[in-house]
């Protein structure tokens, strides 16, 4: 128990106090080799292994990939043409800026894989349109900010790409598992913006001509095929999660460059330098939490987790419940990237014990901690929203509350019943 509070309790407290999180990883791994060892005899060369180890996938090729394609994609001006091509498929209902809100996000979540990347550029987009159109800031912001969280979770995900790396899982596996919760997630904030929407009057507009559909669905295709061509490639087996990133990459760059012509030489080499530096930050954490995993299993703490929950819990959804409780907890305080890497390691060997499918149960993961995301007192994304409106962090927070209630009434369905996550991956791949 010594090891588990030194692990775990000592990584949170540095958090807490602002230790970067590789450099949290790191030293509460090496706080624990030398409470075990001895402090003169830390194996220094032993920990700089482990930690480069960490960084050493060929799976992880596909994370610059992936942000490379959302900042790609929100400075080619191609979040424009998502917009408008929502715009004309559900503008009309009631509150139309609001649905349209949601369905862009859906389609641009097929793009980039970030909650963030979606939020900062999309997101500054969908707020000015709705807030032009008369809608209040409170609403287009907590609209926005609920709607950037289906990024991670309709694929491709970059938060998928690590969990499946971690967990050792299947990420095609895991990105045909996340479409039909995100579809849901979806469906689930377009029902809330219709009954704000009916309450306070919001207006509605004319619906799109064919002319004027067709029109955004010429200039919004392009890049619409991008997810298209990640999952059917995978599927196909022409190439693997990974190549299918870097193919994805190809095709952006080539409709950007050669196609829209809307990037130049200069931009590309500031999208290429931001890329190179998240990319960075990124992997700092992966081989941190490298080290992390390997003085987990080395002490077997994730044994010791599981004989307890055995001990006190014996059915498996009472597990994934307890378990969803306390991913959302972490949530609140950590970000959802170093939250996976804390707790990958720590709970799929449990909930294997159980037979529960690490698929289904890392797309809960994930789902739960986008709704961390966007809840207080570390939501990432509520953050990136109020820098964009200059509104108070409590305003955000309280207009975003009825947001929650659809993200928790999923999020208990495809924990519940994991045939309706399963369904896609057991289609598809047997």
């Amino acid at each position: 128990m010594e090891v588990f509070a030194i692990m775990f309790i000592g990584l949170i407290v540095l958090l807490m106090i602002g230790v970067p999180v590789a450099f949290a990883m790191i030293a509460s791994s090496a706080l624990v080799l030398g409470y075990t060892r001895g402090f003169d005899a830390i194996p220094l060369e032993m920990i700089s292994q482990r930690t480069l180890y960490g960084v050493n996938s060929f799976t992880l090729l596909a994370i610059p990939a992936f942000l490379f394609i959302g900042r790609l994609m929100n400075s080619a001006g191609i979040s424009d043409r998502v917009f408008d091509v929502a715009r004309t498929m559900v503008g009309h209902f009631k509150g139309g800026l609001g649905h349209v809100n949601v369905v862009a996000s859906m389609l641009f979540a097929g793009m980039s894989g970030s909650a963030v990347a979606d939020a900062g550029g999309l997101g500054a987009l969908e707020i000015k349109a709705m807030e032009d159109d008369g809608y209040p800031t409170g609403f287009s912001a907590a609209v926005t900010a609920s709607s950037a969280t289906i990024g991670p979770i309709i694929p491709p995900s970059i938060p998928a790409v690590i969990y499946g790396a971690l967990a050792n899982a299947s990420i095609a596996a895991i990105f045909l598992a996340s479409i039909i919760p995100g579809l849901f997630m979806g469906l689930g904030l377009m029902v809330m913006v219709a009954i704000i929407s009916h309450r306070r009057g919001f207006p509605t507009r004319a619906r799109a001509r064919l002319d004027e559909f067709l029109r955004a669905i010429s200039r919004g295709l392009l890049p619409m095929l991008t997810p298209l061509i990640i999952i059917v490639g995978i599927l196909s087996g022409v190439f693997t999660p990974t190549e299918a990133s870097v193919v994805a990459l190809l095709y952006c760059m080539i409709i950007s460059f050669l196609v829209y012509r809307s990037i130049t030489f200069r931009d590309f080499l500031g999208i290429l330098r931001a890329t190179a530096i998240d990319t960075a930050a990124l992997l700092f954490i992966i081989a941190g939490s490298a080290l992390y995993s390997w003085v987990l299993a080395r002490y077997q703490v994730t044994a010791l987790v599981a004989d307890f929950l055995l001990a006190t819990v014996t059915d498996p959804l009472a597990l994934i419940l307890l378990l969803a409780a306390f991913i959302l907890l972490i949530g609140l305080f950590i970000d959802s990237v170093p939250a996976l890497f804390l707790l990958t390691p720590l709970l799929v060997p449990v909930v294997t014990q159980y037979g529960i499918d690490p698929v289904h149960f890392g797309v809960v993961m994930i789902f739960t901690l986008m709704i961390g995301l966007i809840t207080p007192p570390v939501g990432t994304v509520l953050f990136t929203i109020q820098k964009i409106t200059g509104m108070s962090f409590v305003g955000l927070v309280r207009e975003t509350i009825p947001f929650y209630i659809p993200l928790f009434v999923v999020l208990l369905i495809i924990t519940c019943f994991p045939a309706i996550v399963m369904f896609l991956p057991n289609l598809v791949l047997n």
